[in-house]
């Protein structure tokens, strides 16, 4: 009766704690085989452009890229084209992109699918984060979904073409080096918005602009920012490009295939554990932060202050009664000695 008694008890437990465990909480799965050959070819799967794209949940290929840089630089859109996805297409679309001043995305979101959506490509993993600002806060859910990710094979840094780099861009590149590590070696540019239309082309001749100058200038400027010696790759790809112009849809393609190529020849980079990351947003709040985040991180050190000084002094507490005990054992040793 009594082991019954125990053995229902035990699966109540099992019960209570599977439902308690939410998705969310669940490690990512990573696409391979035949899951990965299933999901690019699951008819259920959500539709756009030539591919299919799966947002967030289910699994992540191990091909995993970061879309980063300041609002308004066409992170989003080159996110979506990365997944097939182009600027004829009028519906839904795997990332959200903002018109204007507004914003597209608010936080850090991922998707899977084939590579420029066409049939026979490899899966990868497209993760697009807000746009860039002086605040760490942004930062931070990028942070942990790359720690969730645990390895990423590049992050492509987007710059507008004709934008200049701003003192927000600057400080938040820092802060993603801080909290990160080192991503130099990981890291790829890409120049928006650099059309391959016939009139563009013509202007930039008309103005003495062209690719091989102004990649090296963007990429000394970004190696005094950073404080690296390692040059990060160019690469023009134009996700507003007219898909039905042959020129502008090789060039694309070119642009893409060469981006994709110095991905997959480099080491992946790994994310820190969980502890160490957490440490260092701390540390960049400290140094970065706005007031309410400083604010936060010293009521953070506080607490755990606090929780330290309380678990010390029940030490003490407890060591003094340990000596306390022992003396009494002694003077009553001493006593019987005596007699």
């Amino acid at each position: 009766m009594l082991k019954n008694i125990r053995w229902l008890i035990l699966q109540l437990l099992v019960v209570k704690f599977s439902e308690g465990v939410d998705d969310d909480d669940r490690p990512i799965q990573v696409c391979t085989g035949d899951m990965a050959t299933r999901i690019l070819n699951n008819p259920k799967t959500e539709k756009f452009f030539a591919g299919s794209v799966i947002r967030g949940g289910g699994c992540v290929f191990p091909t995993k890229l970061v879309v980063i840089g300041s609002q308004g630089a066409g992170k989003s859109s080159l996110a979506n084209s990365f997944l097939g996805w182009d600027r004829s297409y009028r519906g839904e679309t795997p990332f959200e992109v903002g018109h204007g001043v507004q914003a597209g995305t608010l936080s850090s979101s991922y998707a899977s699918g084939a590579w420029i959506g066409k049939q026979g490509s490899p899966g990868v993993t497209v993760i697009d984060t807000p746009g860039f600002n002086s605040s760490v806060q942004q930062l931070e859910d990028m942070v942990w979904m790359l720690g969730e990710m645990e390895e990423v094979n590049l992050f492509v840094l987007v710059f507008r073409y004709k934008d200049r780099l701003s003192t927000d861009l600057a400080n938040s590149l820092k802060s993603v080096g801080r909290l990160l590590g080192n991503v130099c070696k990981n890291l790829a540019v890409v120049v928006s918005f650099w059309s391959f239309s016939a009139i563009a082309e013509q202007d930039r001749e008309n103005r003495r602009i062209n690719r091989k100058r102004y990649a090296e200038q963007l990429v000394d400027i970004l190696k005094d920012v950073l404080d690296t010696e390692v040059r990060a790759p160019v690469f023009f790809i134009d996700s507003h490009y007219n898909k039905n112009d042959p020129h502008e849809r090789r060039v694309y393609n070119k642009e893409a295939g060469k981006l994709w190529n110095f991905m997959k020849d480099i080491p992946v980079w790994v994310s820190l554990p969980p502890s160490k990351l957490k440490a260092q947003v701390r540390r960049v709040r400290r140094r970065t932060g706005e007031i309410r985040e400083k604010c936060q991180v010293v009521e953070e050190d506080r607490y755990e202050w606090e929780e330290k000084i309380s678990k010390q002094r029940s030490i003490i507490q407890y060591q003094d009664q340990k000596i306390m005990d022992m003396r009494s054992s002694i003077e009553k040793m001493k006593s019987s000695c005596i007699k």
